[in-house]
């Protein structure tokens, strides 16, 4: 398992690939009936919503592949403030069971190659396997703040736990 990074971040330049590799991961998504799990804020989310998203000046998308290549999941990181990144994961159904060594092997890797000394990140309360996957990662949940996301399957605005990992955090072993 290996992390492809596909953008740039802040000015620095990284590998870059085609639109159609990052597209390659909504088209994933879409497959497998992840579109609205993993961009919960839209009803119908399109390819449109996706480059706009994760168009290279937004962030850095990192792929996780397997030794063949073969796309396995991604995570996308947003400058937030300051030398923070936000981070949304998508893992893949038949890789799901990977989520956190996957998920671990990324934010080392953001570690190790970016100016950033933590990373945020806001589930919506009934994403129970998002905040499950930060928590098994070494995220501290720092807040519940009421109403802060909007959630398009239930039409309104719901919970959103905060997390918080910072470099040391991830250093540490995990209890």
């Amino acid at each position: 398992m290996h992390f492809n990074p596909l953008k740039s971040l802040a000015g620095r330049r990284l590998q870059t690939a085609s639109q159609a590799a990052r597209d390659a991961v909504f088209f994933r998504m879409r497959d497998e009936g992840l579109l609205t799990c993993a961009m919960y804020a839209l009803a119908t989310p399109t390819l449109a919503d996706w480059q706009r998203i994760t168009a290279p000046e937004r962030g850095l998308l990192l792929r996780c592949e397997d030794a063949q290549g073969r796309l396995m999941g991604c995570g996308l990181f947003s400058p937030w403030r300051g030398r923070l990144l936000e981070f949304d994961f998508t893992t893949f159904r038949d890789t799901a069971h990977l989520a956190v060594p996957m998920a671990r092997q990324g934010f080392a890797w953001v570690f190790a190659h970016l100016d950033c000394s933590g990373i945020v990140g806001l589930c919506p309360l009934p994403n129970r396997h998002a905040w499950r996957l930060a928590t098994a990662c070494g995220f501290r949940q720092v807040a519940r703040l009421p109403a802060a996301c909007f959630y398009a399957r239930k039409g309104c605005h719901v919970d959103g736990l905060f997390f918080v990992l910072t470099r040391a955090q991830h250093s540490a072993p995990l209890q």
